[in-house]
């Protein structure tokens, strides 16, 4: 059976348990088939240990490093037994470290949603940027061996616009509802941080509110 190369160690798949979908940061070390199945051998970096799924408990994979969706296991399966003999190390691989950014991968999306609500309005940053921060750490296990110089910097190089904004709203789709509530929950927070609501950051709130409803997501927020 083939082992990956280092394509495949930037990996968020979403898994279905019990109706629900849970997002992981993982390495896929391997993968194949057996009568109609697809099986995946996969190493979770929060856990730091291997299992073994059926795909049919596969949402769906996001190859962060290429930045490609993949809704069809068949596909993903196919990519991953095309990779040739020579791209092949010759020892059993164990998933590659990931970077300081590959940690954050799985919340960049949020990050950035949430740093261009900050930035509508000039005052109070640095309490945006310590909501932001805390958001990231209560999200992610693995943001707790990043440094807070770190993640400030990693918050303050991002530069999101009216664009990307609304490119990641339809994204959200993927959340379940109670990620999409803490989110907007988030998000009016950093708005009210300065005591006030101004009129432009109550429009893209509530354009956010708009796209988790037409997605089926029920909102239980109302705006002040």
């Amino acid at each position: 059976m083939q082992q990956p190369t280092d394509k495949f160690y930037n990996i968020q798949v979403n898994l279905i348990k019990n109706g629900q979908i849970y997002k992981e940061h993982v390495a896929i070390r391997n993968m194949w088939s057996k009568g109609r199945s697809i099986f995946l051998d996969i190493y979770f970096y929060r856990l730091q240990k291997s299992f073994v799924f059926d795909s049919v408990f596969v949402h769906d994979i996001v190859d962060l490093s290429r930045d490609k969706v993949y809704t069809d296991i068949n596909k993903f399966f196919q990519d991953f037994t095309h990779v040739s003999a020579s791209d092949l190390p010759q020892d059993t691989i164990k998933p590659t470290k990931p970077s300081r950014k590959d940690i954050l991968s799985p919340l960049k999306d949020d990050v950035m949603l949430l740093s261009f609500m900050a930035a509508l309005w000039p005052d109070k940053q640095d309490i945006k940027e310590r909501i932001i921060i805390d958001y990231i750490k209560h999200n992610l296990e693995q943001a707790s061996s990043l440094s807070e110089r770190y993640l400030k910097s990693y918050i303050t190089d991002i530069h999101s616009n009216n664009n990307d904004f609304y490119n990641i709203l339809p994204k959200l789709k993927s959340k379940q509802p109670h990620q999409a509530e803490l989110l907007l929950k988030e998000a009016v927070k950093i708005c009210l941080s300065d005591g006030y609501l101004q009129y432009n950051e109550r429009m893209y709130l509530a354009d956010i509110m708009q796209a988790l409803r037409e997605y089926g997501l029920k909102i239980k927020i109302d705006l002040p």
